[in-house]
């Protein structure tokens, strides 16, 4: 690696890393609006650098503007992506870099969500390192959201990057600013703001690209993967060529699909499997989700299959074996609460508000809740089977599954977030208490207080001994918001204090109480449950509420918390089946 200087310090990179996991039962839905090519012209003109085209047009003032930046970049390529292969073809928009980076190209209000690639290659030279030569070629791109101050960089590759690997363009952007410590423009030109950490960043992760491009080039797959490695480390300096290779290996995504063909057919997701009690030892059996579109409600529905069986069936149980509850109530968009829906039920049906591109706009039928389902195309050829399992498939299964998908297969991919607050409260008829509670011909577990009592407020639970929180210790509230976990088996034994926990009455709801508790201060106790640490780490919060005079435990997942899950058609996940199947028998 040739030495380079730098004009900004390169020292005190923060690392901070985290990829929310994907929720274990979630509503599938696969809506994808086609996109038209763009046909952009553009001319030389002006002083400072020209857009230009293989197109005899008049000449126009660039209006797509912005620079170009590792340091400032002078004598790049850069264009607008218009046909999305990551390449800059004839006929599309370009133009080169000036002495401070500057671009310019002349193009419509069609071009925001489109991309800008910058051209590096050893006739590239940067500002800030006089006299350094790039060893290698690679490509820096950005998101158009806008028209002027478009600054193409590290940062916004990265951000590019992590929509690729199945982010929305808030959740990635939202990533990489953690990734910089949380206190970065994503979008600023950070050599103009004198911002040397985010300078020294963006200079470590082309280091780190040309370290693994190869014969002198890194190729878009090289830079994709390289960049996402970095996201799901959390540094750039631990990246290794296995972490390279790992994110290579993983799908990226498109959003250049047809809603309408797509919902023609059912999609459909693998969701787990229940078991099948009536043998012994139990037998697992299949369960997948499938999604239709009828009319203007887009629906789940659970189907099953047996080792044994030939057929996919439908699955009155499927819901409730793989989600490991019977269902749960939720509150409403008004703050009231929903009745009891079964777990086959839940965002089972979704009443479709607008199509626009690969966005469906929905309201829950239970709930009220608007959700948004953003959906995304991507070519599964040579990838490994185990792309389209859930991730709380078990090791041993994922073991099992050797194997990829052939060439030709296309798979998809939905981004779903909602509106407002979820807030459940699961019920299990699996219940150890000798005296639960009855509900919609439900044993139920509040786990809190005497289930013979009626409560008259959330707040009662500040008198009721001993309230167990997330299966690591009981809570024991003060003053005002003050709480403390303590261990169950020495009072005198604070395992929480009030500095790493707080409760507040919930707003939609005065008789929700919600926990504040970073996933940090908790990951390390080995009794923690794992469905509410799961929640915790994903951003979720767990929650007590008063329900028809009970006191019971719930979770909220916050407005916009994204989830991300994998659909095949029918020959691709008949594939997956197979392969499912030969993994379960073992």
């Amino acid at each position: 690696m040739n030495s380079r200087n730098y004009e900004c310090d390169r020292q005190n990179l923060g690392v901070l890393s985290g990829s929310p996991l994907q929720a274990k039962f979630r509503l599938l839905a696969a809506v994808i609006g086609g996109a038209s090519l763009l046909a952009l012209t553009a001319c030389g003109g002006g002083d400072g650098p020209v857009a230009t085209t293989n197109t005899d047009s008049p000449q126009q003032t660039a209006n797509l503007t912005g620079k170009a930046i590792d340091g400032y970049l002078i004598g790049a390529k850069v264009c607008l992506d218009v046909n999305g292969n990551d390449s800059c073809d004839p006929g599309e928009p370009s133009t080169t870099t000036d002495e401070n980076g500057n671009y310019g190209l002349v193009a419509d209000a069609s071009a925001t969500g489109k991309t800008l690639l910058v051209v590096i290659d050893t006739n590239t030279r940067d500002k800030s390192r006089p006299g350094y030569t790039f060893p290698a070629g690679f490509v820096l791109s950005g998101i158009v959201d806008g028209a002027t101050g478009q600054h193409i960089t590290p940062i916004t590759t990265l951000v590019r990057s992590q929509v690729q690997s199945g982010k929305s363009q808030a959740a990635a952007e939202q990533a990489v600013v953690s990734l910089l410590g949380g206190k970065i423009n994503i979008k600023d030109d950070y050599i103009a703001n004198g911002d040397g950490r985010a300078s020294a960043f963006a200079a470590s992760v082309v280091d780190k690209v040309v370290e693994f491009a190869k014969a002198g080039r890194g190729d878009a797959d090289t830079v994709r993967a390289v960049m996402n490695a970095i996201a799901t480390k959390g540094s750039v300096t631990a990246v290794s060529q296995a972490d390279v290779d790992a994110a290579r290996a993983k799908p990226f995504y498109t959003a250049d699909v047809d809603a309408q063909a797509l919902l023609a057919e059912p999609a459909y997701a693998y969701a787990g499997e229940r078991g099948d009690f009536a043998t012994l030892p139990p037998k697992p059996i299949m369960v997948r989700q499938a999604l239709s579109l009828s009319g203007q409600v887009l629906q789940t529905a659970m189907e099953e299959l047996g080792l044994q069986a030939s057929n996919w069936v439908a699955s009155p149980a499927g819901a409730s074996g793989v989600a490991h509850i019977y269902g749960h109530y939720a509150l409403k968009s008004d703050g009231g609460w929903s009745p009891f829906i079964p777990a086959s039920g839940i965002e089972s049906k979704l009443a479709v508000q607008a199509f626009s591109g690969n966005v469906v706009t929905t309201t829950d039928s239970n709930t009220g809740i608007g959700t948004r389902l953003e959906f995304r195309r991507t070519v599964l050829d040579g990838k490994a089977l185990i792309n389209a399992m859930p991730v709380s498939t078990s090791s041993d299964v994922l073991t099992a599954m050797p194997g990829a998908f052939g060439a030709g297969t296309t798979g998809y991919a939905v981004i779903r977030s909602r509106d407002l607050d979820a807030v459940t409260l699961p019920a299990s008829a699996q219940c150890s208490s000798a005296n639960p509670i009855i509900e919609d011909g439900v044993e139920q577990c509040p786990l809190l207080g005497t289930p013979t009592q009626q409560y008259a407020s959330v707040q009662d639970v500040l008198t009721v001994p001993p309230v167990p929180f997330l299966g690591i210790g009981y809570l024991r509230f003060g003053a005002g918001d003050q709480v403390v976990v303590y261990d169950g088996n020495d009072a005198n034994h604070v395992l929480l204090d009030s500095s790493k926990i707080r409760w507040s009455l919930y707003a939609r709801n005065a008789n929700v109480m919600v926990f504040d508790v970073a996933y940090a201060d908790i990951a390390h106790f080995p009794s923690l449950d794992s469905q509410y640490g799961d929640l915790i780490k994903a951003g979720g919060k767990a929650v007590i509420a008063l329900h028809n005079g009970h006191l019971r435990f719930g979770m909220l997942l916050p407005a916009g918390m994204e989830t991300t899950t994998v659909l095949l058609k029918s020959s691709a996940f008949d594939h997956l089946t197979r392969a499912i199947k030969s993994a379960l028998a073992q």
